[in-house]
């Protein structure tokens, strides 16, 4: 049922809504496109960083694109949900016709970008298009397939984010993105059915999970997880990219507490509010950046 709001504040309160919509908190899922500009040792190049950084605004607007979709479709659904019932569209914040029109500028918008910086990146993005497409149509409604679904979202906007600046695709960030994805998407499944009355009623496949199911899950592509990263320093990182590993692993390993301990596995934007894994993270990515762009071995030259 639609809220009252008063007739003077309705404009500002339908903007609000619709900024609403494109999740702006959800930057996180769009910073993945950074990836490739980061192990490909393109941080310093302005143009790749003018790229990738272009790349993020043509995937912001058409990822708020799918958010409307989603939540025009999932209305009913998302009024049953203890938590997304306060969503613009599901609230009557923003009207539906309101709505699609403001997703139709978006997807105008991505797209026409997208093509300005190059053909391979519209294709992946019209890919991820597609990929939704099928995902709010019946995908979701698939046990496993779901949360794999989203784990392949995030991997296009990796491989976008390398597209953007025309360099090597490596095998290891794909898989490593896809597990990572992967981890967070059972993981926001479990607090569903964690924080729901009735789990069913918000989200079909919550029927067909169990608690236990994804608990096991969870582990399996946690190790998984760290094996890869580990396997990735070895054979392509380097000595001193092996001396990562316990960052990733706290990593991983603080985010699997949390999640059981202080249910956190809803949103992600959640872990950033934990000061560990938070000092983590930021000097995990700093160590990172300076094994690639080896500040070691130079600091080793100018000592010597």
């Amino acid at each position: 049922m639609a809220r009252a709001y008063p007739d003077q504040s309705r404009f500002v309160v339908t903007v609000s809504g619709l900024v609403k919509e494109m999740r702006p908190w959800q930057w996180y899922k769009q910073s993945v496109l950074l990836l490739g500009l980061v192990f490909s040792k393109s941080l310093f190049d302005p143009v790749a960083v003018t790229n990738v950084a272009l790349g993020i605004v043509a995937f912001c607007a058409v990822a708020g694109t799918t958010y409307i979709g989603n939540d025009i479709l999932d209305v009913e659904e998302d009024r049953n949900h203890p938590r997304k019932k306060h969503r613009p569209i599901a609230s009557g914040q923003v009207s539906v016709p309101v709505a699609v029109t403001f997703a139709f500028v978006l997807f105008v918008g991505g797209l026409a970008l997208s093509w300005y910086i190059g053909p391979l990146f519209l294709l992946v993005v019209l890919t991820y298009l597609g990929q939704n497409a099928f995902y709010s149509s019946f995908l979701k409604e698939i046990v496993i397939v779901d949360v794999m679904v989203i784990a392949i979202g995030f991997v296009l906007r990796a491989i976008a984010g390398v597209v953007a600046i025309d360099v090597y695709l490596s095998p290891w960030l794909v898989v490593c993105t896809f597990l990572g994805a992967l981890m967070l998407a059972l993981g926001k499944r479990r607090h569903e059915m964690a924080v729901s009355n009735d789990p069913a009623a918000s989200r079909s496949t919550l029927a067909e999970y169990t608690e236990e199911t994804l608990d096991q899950l969870l582990v399996v592509v946690l190790a998984a997880l760290v094996v890869s990263y580990s396997l990735y320093t070895f054979f392509r990182g380097g000595l001193w990219m092996m001396s990562t590993l316990p960052f990733a692993f706290f990593a991983a390993f603080r985010y699997h507490f949390l999640a059981h301990t202080q249910n956190l596995g809803g949103d992600p934007k959640f872990l950033f509010g934990d000061r560990p894994f938070l000092i983590n993270l930021v000097v995990w990515g700093l160590l990172i950046v300076a094994v690639l762009y080896e500040v070691p071995a130079r600091l080793l030259g100018m000592i010597a």
